[in-house]
């Protein structure tokens, strides 16, 4: 139960729980002394705050990898926090993630702060919780941050302990968004389905290139998106963004990825694939981004340059909130009017534009402190002030034709789950049924010789396509494309796209052939096949003729033979999701 002075509980109530500016803070948190707050110091804070605001919400919303609950704090300008209600009264859902990276902690405390004073009214900060609810996660990567060290970040001095960067499972939680391995992930597919947030930030740190900057930024990278939202990103938020931090204390930059091995030879925006956080948001043609503080600088310019973005993002956020609704809206329906889809990019090296940029020299004669040798390095005593070009363009360099429905074996149940998890609209056949889809064919793949986050993820990737009648049996699924979720849906069951679940090898066991031929047993039946089929015997013997190796190769002959007859196995590299490209009317059930 909430508690509450009796005089105080009759006033929120009179005022639908809003609260007195005079509010003194309730948090004494001490990242002024280079010190984060532990798991347990983090959820009693708001704990704290939830028993002290009406309007504010402490849950639990899934669970993690160590075993512990996730949790979500919600604020909103009235004790109302069901994502339904919220969205009925034409709210904007604002989403903020912190901790999926512990090492990087500058969000948890810069949050709490956050919460701290928008609940007390600091400056009249409720005025954006008229239109905008604001979500947070305290601690993402929970097991990551339990793992706390003084020697797990080791280019930062500040603060002196932090959690670790692999959760529970050493996985690293900002690629496991769309694979979905962790119970983290599955949680948080779970709030993006539920919540439907219209913009979300991911705190992270960099310890990339040094410049003067506290606080860099990876906008939602616009070139993912349908042409509202592009033009939106483009011409408002992102500049709008920059200029509204421009008048505090801290400025902000683009985060700082390199294109030419220099920032003085320009930086390119980041294009955030769906396995990272902001990527991921875009697939719900939410405004998914990430700062990066930047870790050279004490902690507490850290925290308070996350703060201060945090305050601007939430500015932005309810003065926007019924165009960024809007623009979403019109976005999904662009997409879903689309007759090819993007899956693949390369940046425009022709477009850029001018930004400022303050940095320092760069020098390979730098002496190490602790080794005495030389080193590349920044010389901070000779900062400079410069303009630099950002390439934030980049151009489809391939495309696919939009099926209207995907048809997936019930057998890859481990996708079908994660599709569940998103919300994704499916359907299951009612009868054993033969239908005539595309099937692409893998031909060629590569893939790392060490695993990456638990996959051998596979790199390049070549096909090519048949159409082929396949037998699907009662409770096979259809995917109908063109749903809310259809970005999501291209991207996850396109092979070729950028993170797909072929790419993170959720299909890899169609790879593998089951049917082989032995040198000595397949001779009766191969003899037969020749005897029966002419004309393919003449294949044969033309390539003999053709190919004097080939002639004197007896395995090589009898490959030829299976390999080219209903002996080869129809199934062996054949991608298991079937494409329609018709509309049709399937006398199916719902069974999702």
């Amino acid at each position: 139960m909430k508690f509450l002075h009796s005089v105080l509980a009759l006033f929120l109530l009179a005022v639908q729980g809003t609260v007195l500016a005079q509010d003194q803070p309730l948090l004494q948190l001490k990242y002024e002394e280079n010190y984060t707050p532990t798991y347990d110091e983090v959820i009693e804070m708001y704990r704290l705050l939830d028993e002290k605001y009406e309007n504010a919400s402490l849950i639990e919303e899934g669970k993690t990898d160590v075993g512990k609950p996730l949790h979500l704090f919600i604020i909103n300008n009235k004790p109302e926090f069901g994502p339904e209600k919220i969205r009925q009264e034409g709210k904007s859902v604002l989403l903020i993630n912190n901790g999926i990276h512990p090492g990087e902690p500058e969000g948890i405390d810069a949050s709490l702060q956050f919460a701290d004073d928008i609940l007390r009214n600091k400056n009249g900060m409720q005025k954006w919780l008229e239109n905008t609810v604001v979500v947070i996660i305290p601690v993402y990567n929970i097991g990551g941050h339990l793992n706390r060290s003084a020697f797990n970040r080791s280019n930062q001095t500040t603060p002196y302990e932090t959690g670790f960067r692999g959760n529970a499972r050493n996985l690293d939680l900002n690629r496991d968004f769309t694979k979905c391995d962790s119970e983290n992930a599955r949680s948080m597919n779970k709030i993006f389905t539920k919540w439907d947030p219209d913009v979300f930030l991911d705190t992270h740190t960099t310890n990339g290139s040094d410049h003067q900057y506290s606080i860099t930024w990876v906008t939602p990278f616009p070139d993912y998106f349908p042409p509202t939202q592009e033009k939106f990103l483009r011409e408002k938020m992102i500049p709008q963004v920059f200029e509204m931090m421009d008048k505090g204390e801290y400025k902000l930059i683009p985060y700082v990825d390199w294109i030419f091995n220099d920032p003085l030879a320009g930086i390119q925006i980041f294009p955030d694939a769906p396995r990272y956080s902001s990527g991921y948001a875009s697939l719900f043609n939410s405004y998914g981004m990430m700062t990066e503080n930047h870790v050279y600088k004490d902690f507490p310019d850290r925290v308070k340059s996350g703060y201060q973005f945090m305050a601007v993002l939430a500015e932005f956020t309810a003065a926007n909130s019924a165009e960024i609704m809007k623009s979403r809206e019109k976005g999904l329906q662009e997409t879903l009017e689309l007759k090819s889809y993007a899956i693949d990019y390369t940046i425009d090296t022709t477009e850029y534009r001018m930004i400022d940029f303050a940095g320092y020299e760069t020098s390979d004669k730098i002496i190490d402190k602790a080794t005495g040798l030389p080193r590349f390095g920044y010389d901070r005593s000779k900062p400079f002030s410069t303009k630099i070009k950002y390439y934030d363009v980049y151009n489809v360099s391939e495309k696919i034709t939009i099926p209207e429905y995907y048809v997936l074996p019930q057998g890859w149940w481990e996708v079908v789950e994660r599709l569940h998890l998103n919300g994704v609209e499916m359907i299951s056949l009612k009868n054993d049924t033969i239908l005539q889809v595309e099937v692409d064919y893998i031909d060629e793949f590569s893939s790392p010789k060490q695993p990456y986050n638990g996959h051998y993820f596979h790199n390049e990737v070549k096909t090519h396509s048949e159409i082929q009648e396949i037998q699907y049996h009662a409770g096979d699924v259809i995917v109908p494309v063109r749903q809310e979720k259809i970005k999501y849906i291209l991207e996850m069951l396109e092979p070729k796209a950028m993170d797909s679940f072929f790419r993170w090898n959720f299909f890899d066991s169609a790879l593998d052939q089951r049917e082989y031929f032995s040198s000595y047993g397949f001779e009766e039946n191969a003899l037969k096949y020749l005897n029966e089929h002419p004309d393919f015997k003449k294949q044969l013997d033309e390539k003999q003729a053709a190919d004097p190796e080939f002639a004197k190769n007896h395995r090589a002959q009898l490959a030829f033979i299976y390999n080219n007859t209903e002996w080869a196995e129809k199934t062996w590299k054949r991608y298991p999701v079937g494409k329609i490209f018709e509309k049709a009317r399937f006398w199916l059930t719902p069974s999702f």
